[in-house]
């Protein structure tokens, strides 16, 4: 069974040739067709090929040049995208770390105008921790 299936397959890709007739009228009209008829002789048909001309050749490469050209622009504003991102996941780990402080500390100190450390009150770090999520929120 499997070698009739094959076989089939391999005489349905067989390339078909058919030939063409050509023969008159009796009313001197020329006609062509598939199938012979008294006084029909047989056309060969060959395949026809186009030359390109200059004008032809010299367009397409322009749109190859154009082609190249579109393609290193693209490649370069995929570039400059994924720099952007990186930058920007780089920044949103810096605000996560900052966030990450905020609930590991539980005094917060800064120098007052002497050089001397003061602790911050819990309002001011609240107020400091609300901003960085908001940066958070907006950016990440």
């Amino acid at each position: 069974m499997r070698i009739l299936l094959l076989l089939a397959c391999c005489g349905l890709s067989l390339p078909l040739q058919a030939e063409i007739y050509r023969w008159v009228d009796a009313n001197g009209q020329v006609h062509f067709g598939e199938r012979p008829r008294p006084g029909a002789e047989t056309v060969e048909v060959r395949p026809q090929v186009i030359e390109r001309d200059q004008r032809m050749r010299d367009g397409e490469a322009d749109m190859q040049r154009l082609y190249e050209v579109r393609t290193a622009e693209r490649e370069q504003r995929n570039a400059q995208l994924a720099e952007r991102r990186r930058q920007q996941n780089a920044r949103c780990q810096q605000l996560q770390q900052r966030l990450a402080d905020f609930q590991r500390r539980t005094y917060w100190y800064e120098e007052d105008a002497q050089g001397r450390q003061v602790e911050v009150s819990p309002a001011r770090v609240r107020e400091a921790e609300a901003a960085v999520r908001q940066q958070i929120a907006e950016q990440c």
